[in-house]
Formats: structure tokens, sequence, C-alpha cells
């Protein structure tokens, strides 16, 4: 079918409804533009008849001027006074003849038709001369008058009857003028405006549906249909306004799904919005009577719950939304188990601002996400004095990053059977502008929370190659160099295209990046999208380095499945080694292991000589730690390598003079 076709049906309708009005409104229109025409002629025919009445009406009265003229005519002698009264007798009947043409005129519309009156009255002219004796012309005078006197009752008579006729006429037509106005304007109502009002209160009814509509969209989120931060923050500013007059709690949830976006990694964006969808099916029938839930995006839902009688009830709310959102989510690829961290702040903690109150709730999040998943945490205003000074480091790590204030240091690791130098790994220190030189321990764990070591991680990849850069530059030779990346690195579905292009663009082998990551993440990150990434860059040619190995234990599975080249025993194992049995076994286990799998160790936080040489006895590839050097600064690391190249086989045990 055509598409023409499809849309015939719907308009036909249309189509009718055109030519009905426009055939009503043409006659009425017509009508309209003859009326005044019909209605003036029927006038103008009462009007001319009217006339021709009164004019009828005033003949005999001609009649009786002729007859006397005539009459005195026949008594006066011939001569000047016979002349002078023929002469009255004469305009008389001329003014009575005009009188009769135009009346003629008005009954017949033939000014032609002429005067039984005027011509019987010039006849009788005719025939009384100057040489008429009295008594003919008394008699003709007689004559003239019984012969007229019929004629003008006949007359009066017939005209009275023709105006009387006009008259009705009139009337008739200007009845029948607004009959078929009335009639019309009747048929116009029935086919133009019943049907114009109809499809008028129908398009009133749909725009009126299409703007709440529109209202709705505008208010509302199109995935879950809960109120979106707009229809928030009004619907805050209403409880903001009434907030004094208020002796009840009002609390104000703002709850997190844990492991979201790594679950959304997963599964991908459907299935994280059929769990968002779910999740505010839930919220919603949770909420008590005159509650409000809202969504604000991600997995960011907000709910208010008025006329809270205690503190106690409060918690109460919040442990009914986890029990509905711990419950297990049906998905396509199979159920999934959830937890939601709660944040709670009361509209009385702080003053009744509606983005404060949003944020107090946010902060008290953040904190119960800090404690772990599933977790609820109430706002105090200690909390956000920690807040505030938590959003000064996030500003000053932003700028620092720009002004390129995060530098990487290098701290040295040698080959436990050589004595030389098998590479450096790069520690990133932050050259604070007021603060001084800062470790890491004072800014990644923020900077992590805050989604800042991505960027982080390329500033000390890039500075470190320029670094090997610059030592080859010099002659001097270094291995290689390990460079930490963190989780969120790991999740980057460029991060192989982006080292592989930093590498190349800096003429290094990849062998020569050791890429160095917690043990922590391998166990607790649960996307492919790390494993993906760090097999392609052992297939690449980088090394893989596990650090802090023995805090996390990680499974031989693990090790394999990440394709680690090296592991990095943590210094809390060798700091002991000399004195406690416990960290010996440990730590000869953890080599022995390695060794079996064909790993190559590194010892952390190496101090004493003692302790390196109970390394180099247990087989130990390499070492780290203030014994050999202190991390340091790329320009101290020539002066550092120029002073270690002098005496590649001997390790005084002196850190300065190492």
């Amino acid at each position: 079918m055509s598409q023409d076709q499809d849309l015939a049906p719907d308009d036909a309708p249309q189509r009718v409804f055109t030519r009905a009005l426009c055939v009503v409104m043409g006659v009425w229109l017509l009508l309209i533009a003859a009326t005044p025409l019909v209605i003036d002629h029927a006038g103008q025919r009462a009007v001319r008849a009217s006339d021709a009445e009164r004019e009828t009406a005033a003949q005999p009265a001609s009649i009786r001027l002729i007859a006397l003229d005539l009459d005195a005519a026949a008594r006066a002698p011939a001569g000047a006074g016979r002349e002078a009264a023929l002469e009255a007798a004469r305009r008389e009947i001329l003014r009575l003849n005009d009188l009769e043409s135009r009346r003629s005129a008005l009954l017949s519309d033939d000014a032609a038709a002429g005067s039984e009156v005027a011509k019987a009255a010039l006849a009788t002219l005719g025939l009384m001369d100057e040489g008429m004796d009295e008594t003919e012309a008394r008699r003709q005078s007689s004559v003239f008058a019984r012969a007229l006197a019929p004629v003008a009752e006949r007359d009066a008579i017939r005209t009275s009857v023709a105006a009387q006729d006009a008259r009705r006429v009139a009337r008739l037509t200007i009845w029948a003028a607004f009959a078929l106005n009335v009639a019309a304007l009747v048929g116009l109502g029935a086919l133009v405006a019943a049907p114009a009002r109809r499809r008028l209160d129908t398009w009133v009814a749909a725009n009126r549906e299409a703007g709440r509509e529109d209202r709705f969209q505008m208010m509302h989120d199109p995935v879950t249909k809960l109120p979106n931060s707009t229809y928030l923050r009004a619907y805050l500013a209403q409880i903001s306004a009434s907030a004094e007059r208020e002796t009840e709690l009002t609390a104000i949830y703002r709850l997190d799904l844990d492991k979201f976006k790594t679950l959304r990694e997963t599964l991908g964006q459907r299935a994280a919005n059929e769990i968002v969808r779910i999740t505010a099916r839930r919220l919603r029938q949770s909420l008590r009577a005159g509650d409000f839930a809202a969504y604000l995006g991600q997995d960011d839902f907000v709910v208010i719950a008025k006329d809270l009688p205690d503190a106690s009830a409060v918690t109460q709310i919040a442990a009914r939304f986890q029990h509905a959102l711990g419950m297990p989510f049906s998905l396509p690829s199979g159920a999934r188990r959830l937890t939601c961290s709660i944040g709670v702040a009361l509209a009385s903690d702080d003053e009744v601002d509606p983005e404060r109150m949003l944020a107090n709730a946010e902060i008290a999040l953040g904190e119960a996400q800090a404690l772990g998943p599933g977790n609820i945490h109430h706002f105090r205003k200690s909390l956000r004095a920690e807040a505030e000074k938590r959003e000064t480091l996030y500003t000053e790590l932003l700028g620092g990053l720009t002004r390129g204030e995060l530098v990487p240091f290098f701290q040295p690791q040698i080959d436990l059977v050589t004595g030389a130098v098998s590479g450096f790994e790069a520690l990133v220190r932050w050259r604070h502008p007021t603060r001084g030189l800062l470790p890491p321990g004072a800014f990644l764990d923020f900077a992590e929370q805050a989604e800042l070591t991505e960027r982080i991680g390329e500033v000390v990849l890039a500075q470190s190659l320029a670094a090997l850069t610059a030592w080859d530059a010099a002659g001097l030779h270094v291995p290689k160099i390990g460079v930490n990346f963190a989780l969120g690195q790991l999740r980057d579905p460029r991060l192989i295209e982006r080292i592989k292009w930093e590498v190349e663009r800096n003429d290094i082998e990849p062998r020569r990046i050791s890429i160095e990551v917690l043990e922590t993440v391998l166990i607790t990150s649960d996307t492919d999208m790390v494993v993906r990434n760090l097999r392609g860059l052992a297939s690449a040619g980088f090394m893989i380095e596990l650090d802090d190995f023995g805090t996390g234990h990680a499974s031989i599975q693990n090790l394999r499945r990440f394709m680690v080249n090296r592991i990095k025993i943590d210094r809390s194992f060798i700091f002991g080694i000399e004195t406690s049995e416990e960290s010996l076994s440990l730590t000869a286990s953890m080599i022995a292991m390695a060794k079996a799998l064909g790993i190559r160790t590194v010892a952390e936080g190496v101090e004493t000589e003692t302790a390196l040489a109970m390394l180099q006895d247990l087989g130990c590839d390499h070492a780290q730690g203030y014994l050999i050097a202190k991390p340091m600064s790329q320009t101290e690391t020539f002066r550092w390598l120029a002073n270690y190249r002098a005496r590649p086989a001997a390790m005084t045990g002196d850190p300065n003079t190492a």
C-alpha cells in the first residue's frame, strides 16, 4: 500500500469538512451580498407605491380646481377674463398631467403611458374656445367634472391596492431574506461551527495533553519516570519555605548502588538501565504515603521523607530501602545481587537551602561508601569541614596537574647477583607551593576517589619516558623503569593504544617499561577489561609487575591469568626478616613459588646489609630500598648513576655513597 493510500482514510473526514465549509460559507456570503439588494429593490417599489397613493389622493382636489377654473371661464364673457380662467385651468391640468405621469411611472415604470384625466382635460380645453357662449361652456365644464370624477375614484382605488401590494411584497421580501439568513446561520453552525468547536476542543485537549507531557518529560527522567533534579530542587524549595513551621523531622536520603560502574562496564548499558528501572520501581514501592523520590542520573537516587517522629524512624526507613534493593535483580544474564550505600541528612542539620541539603546528604553518602558497601551514614556538621578540605585538595591537585607540580621521583633497583642497576621505580611526588614536597600517601588515595589517578598516571608515564630518553642521551643506561598503574587506568579500553603511542613517540622499547599493578587490583577487579589490557600489554612486550605481593593473597591462577613477569615482595615481610622466623619463612615461600612459576622477584624496603644478604641467600633476584637509595628527583639520578657506575659490583651498605 502506498503512502497516499495509507493517509487517505485519515484525510477523508478533513476533505468532507472542508467541502461542506466551502459550500455553506459560499451560500452564506451570496445571501449576505444579495439581501441588501433585494431589500432595497422591494423598499423602493413600496416607496413608489406610497408616493403614487398620496399623489392619487390629491387628484380630486386638482380636478375640483380645474372644474372651478373651467366654470369661471364659462361664466366669463369672451375676452381677457375667460383667457385668464382658461390659463389657470391649463396650468392645473399640466400639473395634474405631470403628477399622473410620475404616478404611472411609479406604478408601471412606463412614463409614456399618458393620463385619461389629462387627455380629457386637454380635449375639454380644446372645445372651449373664445366664441363659445356661456351655456355651452358651462355644459362642457359640467361634462368634464362628471367624466373625471369616476376616473379619479377608480385611479385612487387602483393606486391604493397597488401600494398595499407593494408594501406587502416588501414585508415578505424582508422576512424571506431574514429567514434565509437565519437558515444559513443555522446551517453554518450545524455544518461548520459545531464541527469546528469539536475540532477546537480536540485541538485544545491535545495541546493541553501535549503540554502536560512536555512538562512531565521536562520534570521527569525518561528511564525511571521519577522526578529529575529540576523537580527535586523545586520540591526542596517548598520544604525550605515551610521548614520553620514544621515540628516533625524531614530526612533527605542519598542512595548509590555499590559497584554499579563496574557492573555497567561488565554487563553493558542496557543491563545497567534495567537495574536502574528496577531500583526506581522498588523505591516507589518502599515509599510511605507523602514521601518523594527522585533520580539524578547514573545510580544516584534521592528520597525525601517528611513527618518523621524521631531519629530511629529515619534509620528504619533507610534500612527498608536497603532491604528492598538487596533483593536479587533478574537480568537476561542471570540474577545479580547489589548493595546500596545511603547518606542521610536532616533538613534541620543546616540552613534550609536546597543545595545545602543535597550536599549534606551527598557528604554523608561519601562517608558511607568509605566505610564499605552497604553502609548507612548520617550527616554531621563536622563532616562538612572535612568535605571542604577535600574540595580544597581537589582544586589544588587539579591545579597542580595543570601547572606541572606532580613529578616522579625515582628509586633504583639492583640485581642481587651482579650488583648492577636493574632499573628504577617511578614514585609520584607533589611539589605543593605552600606545603612543600608531599609523598603519595598525602594525596593518592584522594586522587583515586576523585578519579584523577588516570591523569596522574599519564603525567608520570610521560615524564618517566622522558627520563629514560635523558639517561640514554647521557650514556647512563637504565634497563627499565617501573610505572604504577591504578585500577581506573587499567579499566580504560584505550590504554594499550595510549601506552604504545607514547612509547613509540619517545622511541623506547616496550620491554624497558614495567607496568606495576597492586596485588589487590587483581583480587578485587571483576572486570574483563583489566585482564584484556594487561594481557595485551604483556603480548606487546611490556613487563607486568605485581606490587605489594603477599598483602592480598593473589592466587597462582591470577599470576598466570594476568601474565605477571615479576612480583615485588611487600616491605612488611622484609622489614622483620632478620628477627622474625615467620617473615623469613613467608619470604622464602614466595621466592620459591615465583621461581617455580618462572617469575622473577623484587624485595621492597631493604634497609640493612643483613636483610640484603639473607635475600641473596634465598635466591631473590632484585632489591629496592633505602639501603640502595632513597627516591630522588630526575636531576639527582644523573649524579647517583654516575657514582654507582664507578663501583658496579660492590655494595658498601652506606646509602649516602650508594
